[in-house]
């Protein structure tokens, strides 16, 4: 289908543990990503912890100065499938 959309509604009603249930099992598919979370700053700890919770995927918070956005950008975005070899 490859719709993107927003999920927005009232503040409470559990969002974030649906997305991050969402990707995770995205992720247990065998897609993985990387995926990108958009957030307010206020909320992105709340984030953070929540995957760190509910799931065993790496999260990054992708924020800071130029040079660190591409630090992160260089050494932490990436996914190497162990299955795939180097030729």
């Amino acid at each position: 289908c490859r719709k993107n959309c927003i999920l927005a509604d009232e503040m409470g009603l559990g969002k974030t543990i649906q997305s991050i249930t969402f990707l995770s099992e995205i992720f247990l598919m065998g897609i993985h990503g990387p995926f990108l979370i958009i957030a307010p700053l206020s909320t992105i700890t709340n984030w953070e912890r929540e995957f760190r919770t509910w799931t065993e995927m790496n999260a990054i918070v992708y924020h800071g100065s130029q040079i660190s956005r591409q630090m992160i950008q260089q050494y932490e975005m990436v996914y190497r499938d162990a299955q795939v070899t180097d030729t």
